[in-house]
C-alpha cells in the first residue's frame, strides 16, 4: 500500500515531441509543505529519444519537490504502461497524466483533498479542455465528437459516475494493485500506433466492483494538446471503431454489476450479434446517403460503430461466457480484498 502523497505516472511512447509542455505543468505543481509527490515517468517501448528528452526537461525546470524517476516497460500497450506506473509509484494516491495533457497547478494538491473528502471514492476524473495545435484546422464536426478526444465536463456538477474519462484520471492505489498483480484485465487501451482503448473504463468498472464509487469533479482542471494529425475524419473513425471493439468486454462488465451475477445464457453473444447488425442493415440506405457525400455526419460514425460492435461478438462467440465467468470473480475478489482492507 501507498504511503500519503502523490503519484503522476506519465506513460509515453515516442512521446518526445509532446512532453516539454506536459512535464513543464507538472513540475509547476502547487503542492503543500507536507504534500509529498513523485512523478513516475514510464517509457514504453520507444525508438525515438523520450528518455533523453524526458531528463533535460526535468533539469531545466527542476522542482524542488518533486522527484522524478523514469522506468521503461518493454511491453506495448498503455494499460502495460500504467501498471508499471502503479507497481513503481510509492504513493496512495496516482494520478494518469497522459503525455499530452497539461495539468492545473493545483491537480495534485485537489487530487489529496478529494480522496481524503469522499473516502467511498476509488477513482478521480475532471475537466479536459481541448488545446489544439491550430486552432484554425479545428475540424467543423469536433463539437459533436469531442468526448472522444477525453475533453469536455463529465457531468453538470460533482457527482458519482458509471466511469470516467482515462485522461486526468486518479485512482486509490491499495484498490487497483492487487487486481493488477493477481487478477486478468482484458483491455490493454492503446498499443503503439494501434487505437484500442476502453481501459480506463475497465478499470472503473472493477472499483465499482468492489464496492467504490467513481468520483467526476469540475475542480480537476487540465488542457488536452491535441495534435493536427489527430484531427482528421480518418483518425476519428479508427477512434471510434477502438470503442467498438472494446465494446464486449464493456458490456459483460455493465451485466455484472446490473444484475445478480448468475451465469450468462450460451447464445448471449449470437443475440447481440444479431442485435446490431440488424440496426446496422437497417439504416443503412440512410447513412451512405449521409456520409457518402462529404465526412463529418454522426450517421457514419454510428453505422462504423454498429457493425465492429456486431462483428466483436462474433468474435467472442462462445468465449464470452468465460470472460462474465472470470469478472464474476473478479469482483468476488475485490470485495474480498476490500473486506480485508
Amino acid at each position: 500500500m501507498g504511503g500519503e502523497g502523490v503519484s503522476i505516472i506519465v506513460c509515453c511512447f515516442n512521446s518526445a515531441a509532446l512532453l516539454e509542455q506536459t512535464l513543464k505543468h507538472v513540475a509547476a505543481q502547487q503542492l503543500d509543505s507536507d504534500l509529498a509527490c513523485e512523478v513516475i515517468l514510464v517509457d514504453n517501448a520507444s525508438s525515438d529519444n523520450t528518455q533523453e528528452t524526458v531528463r533535460t526537461i526535468w533539469l531545466n525546470n527542476s522542482p524542488s519537490k518533486i522527484n522524478m524517476v523514469i522506468v521503461h516497460e518493454p511491453q506495448p500497450g498503455l494499460m502495460n504502461a500504467r501498471k508499471k506506473g502503479i507497481k513503481e509509484a510509492q504513493y496512495e494516491y496516482l494520478v494518469f497524466c497522459d503525455d499530452d495533457n497539461w495539468l492545473d497547478e493545483n491537480y495534485a494538491a485537489k487530487v489529496f483533498k478529494l480522496f481524503n473528502q469522499y473516502p467511498q471514492a476509488a477513482i478521480l476524473g475532471g475537466v479536459g479542455t481541448a488545446q489544439f495545435e491550430d486552432r484554425n484546422l479545428k475540424p467543423s464536426w469536433f463539437d459533436n465528437f469531442y468526448h472522444g478526444y477525453a475533453v469536455g465536463e463529465q457531468a453538470e456538477k460533482e457527482q458519482t459516475l458509471n466511469s470516467v474519462y482515462g485522461a486526468g484520471m486518479a485512482i486509490r492505489k491499495s484498490v487497483i494493485k492487487d487486481v493488477i498483480d493477481n487478477g486478468e484485465l482484458f483491455l490493454h487501451d492503446r498499443k503503439q500506433t494501434y487505437l484500442s482503448s476502453g481501459g480506463d473504463t475497465e478499470l472503473c468498472f472493477i472499483v465499482r466492483l468492489a464496492g467504490y464509487e467513481v468520483l467526476y469533479s469540475p475542480k480537476l482542471t487540465f488542457r488536452h494538446f491535441l495534435t493536427n494529425k489527430r484531427l482528421t475524419w480518418d483518425y476519428l473513425k479508427k477512434l471510434h471503431i477502438g470503442f467498438a471493439k472494446s465494446y464486449v468486454v464493456l458490456n459483460l462488465y455493465e451485466k455484472a454489476l446490473n444484475s445478480e451475477r448468475t451465469g450468462l445464457s450460451y447464445f448471449y453473444w449470437l443475440k447481440k450479434a444479431l442485435y446490431y447488425w440488424l440496426i446496422y442493415l437497417k439504416y443503412w440506405p440512410q447513412h451512405y446517403a449521409a456520409y457518402s457525400n462529404g465526412e463529418g455526419t454522426i450517421g457514419e460514425i454510428h453505422h462504423i460503430t454498429w457493425k465492429n460492435i456486431a462483428v466483436s461478438y462474433l468474435r467472442y462467440n462462445f468465449k464470452t461466457i468465460g470472460i462474465y465467468n472470470k469478472i464474476i470473480a473478479l469482483g468476488q475478489q475485490t470485495t474480498a480484498i476490500r473486506n480485508e482492507n
